[in-house]
């Protein structure tokens, strides 16, 4: 009996003093009670997985409830190793939440001093979903390998929690990725054509999403400045790594340009448009200048120039190592949604380069006209001479309809909104938004 006993507390001993390495699915005692270090009103645990399905089949899975204390309340486990991202940059996990839109931030600590320790550095990520397993993704791009080991969860960060289901939150399967697919990283000029490179998005400030559309007549950046977003919301144009190569900027060389679209069925002319540029290794290495739309509905080349940094910002120092570009639609400004159903406003960008602007398309004839304009079922386009391609996309990329030299189309069994039609030739385009009503 007395051999028995002292198995079984060897066995539980063991379980205590495990060792977590990643990946972490909270099965066979990988993590258990002991392993979750509660801080300001959070509280860890392992338990039963309260919603098995297709998604996620596991048994056990993580719970970290919040009551009271502050609004940065959570748990953290240890590592026994310190996170490598040499290649898999991207830390994942499966939550599961009460609501969509909560804040989840992910903060990772090295082992240098009590918690919180340093070196440190988080991202956030919000919840798409109301009590459905969702994979979750943070972006570490550009942090060094073999210096953090200790992983910080928030859930709903910056409200405090009160014990509820509200502030229940599950998780499981924290693992690393590399969303690159071994793509190059991305630099300037951005084309968002180069299918070796890897493109990508990191919205912020509730910012979002902020997707890729890519369609027959060329690729551009779709961005949504939703209803929740900060004022400041924006998107890096890449990921937190910035740019494989340092933009060139100097005292006398100091404008960028971006093509923008500006939609919107009540969209204004004049909406401020923020361009900053910064170190991604020291965020106070930054500078920021503002341009402004002047029509909408069509595309335009915005000039940014660094020499005239935004009201509040500091000025350009040239001396600093700038690999980072973020912009700012709307700045200062809440977010108004999508355009769906006609109030909101999207914003598109494209070709963002340094020193000059991309003229690798020119504008075909202004002689093309499209009529009616909203219309009901039958398009017409005015001016074909012959060989034109005739391209209609939706406002998510999707294609309707391919043509050449077509001058009459029917669009009847199209659904009512916005679209996009291409004309192309010769390498020239002229790109018009219609709208079925």
């Amino acid at each position: 009996m007395k051999k028995i006993v002292c198995f079984i507390l060897l066995f539980f001993n063991l379980i205590l003093n495990a060792q977590i390495n990643m990946p972490i699915d909270f099965e066979n005692a990988q993590v258990t009670f002991e392993d979750f270090i509660n801080f300001n009103g959070g509280a860890g645990y392992v338990v039963y997985n309260p919603q098995i399905d297709d998604e996620n089949a596991s048994e056990s899975v993580g719970l970290i409830v919040r009551d009271g204390g502050d609004i940065w309340a959570g748990s953290y486990l240890e590592l026994e190793d310190y996170l490598d991202f040499s290649t898999n940059t991207t830390l994942n996990m499966r939550v599961l939440s009460p609501y969509p839109g909560l804040m989840v931030k992910f903060k990772i600590e090295g082992d240098q001093g009590d918690f919180p320790s340093e070196p440190a550095t988080e991202r956030d990520a919000y919840t798409t979903t109301t009590n459905q397993w969702e994979i979750l993704s943070w972006d570490f791009s550009g942090e060094p390998s073999n210096t953090y080991r200790k992983l910080v969860l928030m859930f709903d960060f910056g409200n405090i929690g009160d014990g509820t289901t509200d502030s229940t939150f599950y998780f499981d399967d924290i693992f690393q990725t590399d969303p690159s697919g071994g793509l190059a990283q991305i630099d300037l000029p951005v084309t968002f054509e180069d299918s070796s490179v890897y493109y990508s998005f990191t919205d912020f400030g509730n910012n979002g999403p902020t997707t890729l559309v890519e369609t027959v007549s060329g690729n551009y950046a779709r961005v949504e400045k939703g209803s929740a977003a900060e004022n400041w919301a924006g998107v890096t144009i890449g990921t937190e790594a910035g740019f494989a190569t340092n933009i060139p900027v100097t005292t006398e060389n100091n404008k960028m340009y971006i093509d923008v679209y500006v939609q919107g069925s009540n969209a204004p002319t004049g909406l401020p448009i923020r361009l900053k540029i910064e170190n991604s290794n020291d965020p106070t290495q930054s500078v920021e200048t503002e341009a402004f739309n002047s029509v909408v509905n069509a595309w335009e080349t915005l000039e940014f120039n660094f020499s005239n940094e935004a009201e509040g910002t500091a000025a350009l120092n040239p001396d600093y190592p700038f690999d980072k570009a973020s912009v700012f639609f709307n700045f200062g400004s809440p977010g108004s949604g999508s355009d769906t159903d006609g109030n909101g406003v999207i914003y598109y960008f494209d070709n963002v380069s340094f020193g000059s602007t991309l003229s690798i398309e020119e504008n075909l004839s202004e002689n093309y006209k499209v009529y009616p304009n909203p219309f009901k079922s039958i398009l017409n386009i005015h001016g074909i001479e012959g060989g034109e391609k005739i391209y209609i996309h939706d406002i998510l990329g999707k294609e309707i309809f391919k043509g050449i030299g077509t001058e009459t189309i029917n669009l009847e069994d199209l659904d009512k909104g916005n679209y996009f039609l291409v004309i192309s030739k010769d390498g020239r385009k002229n790109s018009f938004k219609i709208i079925k009503k």
